[in-house]
């Protein structure tokens, strides 16, 4: 999967994962939902793949990624030696995994999603 042009460039404030998209903490292999979700937007961040909860653990991905209100634009900076880099999101710091449950109550929200979606009667 292609380099997220989103907040996940910053993938690398979320400790041990190199590729937000991927099961794989390398970055490598079979995707996790926020990559499946990812790649259905087209590779692209937008306002609906930021506001969507793809690991269903009560949290955006936007605020996950450190943009949540969702206005966070592909950009690039040059600094004086000429190094280009992106424009980092509004919120840097907490930033959390938006393909892995985050915490107990987290991780214990999506499996009750799952669950009731199994059952037909929908979603936390």
């Amino acid at each position: 999967m292609a380099r997220s042009p989103s907040p996940a460039v910053i993938g690398h404030k979320v400790p041990g994962h190199r590729g937000l998209g991927h099961v794989s903490a390398s970055g490598s292999g079979a995707l996790n939902q926020f990559g499946r979700d990812f790649l259905a937007a087209g590779r692209k961040w937008s306002v609906e793949l930021c506001k969507k909860d793809s690991d269903r653990d009560g949290r955006t991905n936007g605020e996950e990624l450190g943009d949540p209100k969702c206005t966070w634009k592909k950009a690039k900076l040059s600094d004086a030696d000429g190094k280009t880099g992106q424009v980092d999101p509004e919120v840097t710091e907490g930033i959390t995994h938006p393909g892995v449950p985050d915490g107990i109550y987290g991780k214990v929200r999506a499996t009750a999603s799952s669950l009731l979606e199994s059952l037909g009667i929908g979603e936390l």
